[in-house]
Parts: C-alpha cells; structure tokens; sequence
C-alpha cells in the first residue's frame, strides 16, 4: 500500500481487499467444497443442506459485498482528483467487479435458486428418510442437476469478488 496516502485510504484498501477476498473465498469453498461432498446425499437431505448454507450466504455475503464495493468506490472518488487517478480507475473497476455478485446472482441464479426452493419446500412435507419423487421431473431439473448447475452459476459468481480483490490490490500496489 502506498504510503503517502492517508490512514483513513489505507484502511478503505485492507478492507476493500479484505472484504472481496474473503466473500470471494466463502463462495468458491461452497461450491468447490460443500457440493461435490453432498453429491452422494439423498435428494431429499441435498435440498435442506443445500438451504442451509445458502441461507448462510444470505446472510452474510451481501453486507462483505457492499462494504467491499463502497470502501474501493470512496477510494476511487478519492483518488480521481489527485495525481493518483490512474488508480482510481483501477478501484472503480474494483467495486465494479465486486458489486457486479448482486446483479449476477439475480440475473444468471434466480432461476435455479426458486427450483431449488420448491425441492425444500416438496421435502419439508417428507419424513427423515423418505426421498423426493422426482420420475415425472424434465431433463436436468432433478435435485442433483440443479444443485450441479447452480455449483457452476456459485462458483462464477465468485471469481467477481475475486477479481474485485486482485485490481484492488494491484491498484494498491501500483
């Protein structure tokens, strides 16, 4: 980090940096980790596991997403009027790549994510050991092919804090 900067700047890079990389870290783990090891789960246990971490998520992504996007977004403003506005721009590409998890997540997963629910919602009314009767499901739309299909959409949508964190370090570097 630079030091001719201010505390109050270097602190809004450690936590923009910091931010992005753990949101971003938390996201790829789930569907680099968490999935495959449910994959031999019963459909009925994948669901509910799969609402819990996802509720998990929710509870904790969107915050690390804005604080993220805010502290590289006031760095950016805060630069664009120095000699350092070539970082600025880096910054703003920044909190563009680490906000851009809200709009992806709405755009590209909401889909999966309602099938996903509806999956919950069918085992809520089955007991422990009883299976989700998914004969009559479409191509692809069975519990293990939506949790794979949203496995992908997760981890895409996890390289965006990621590249958040690296163009915020880099720009901190530079």
């Amino acid at each position: 980090m630079s030091a001719s900067l201010p505390p109050s700047l270097r602190l809004a890079q450690a936590v923009g940096i910091m931010t992005s990389a753990f949101l971003s870290g938390g996201v790829l783990a789930v569907s680099y980790g968490f999935v495959p090891s449910m994959s031999q789960a019963p459909n009925t246990l994948l669901v509910r596991e799969w609402q819990t971490t996802y509720g998990r998520g929710v509870a904790a992504a969107p915050a690390l997403a804005i604080i993220s996007t805010f502290s590289f977004a006031w760095l950016s403003y805060s630069l664009s009027f120095t000699l350092n506005h070539h970082k600025a721009e880096i910054f703003a590409l920044a909190a563009i790549a680490t906000g851009s998890i809200v709009p992806f997540t709405i755009i590209f997963m909401t889909g999966v994510n309602g099938k996903l629910y509806n999956k919950v919602k069918v085992s809520k009314h089955l007991g422990r050991h009883e299976e989700i009767d998914e004969s009559k499901d479409k191509k692809g739309e069975n519990s293990q092919a939506l949790l794979d299909r949203w496995a992908i959409l997760n981890f895409t949508r996890g390289l965006l804090p990621f590249a958040g964190a690296s163009l915020g370090f880099y720009a901190s570097m530079a």
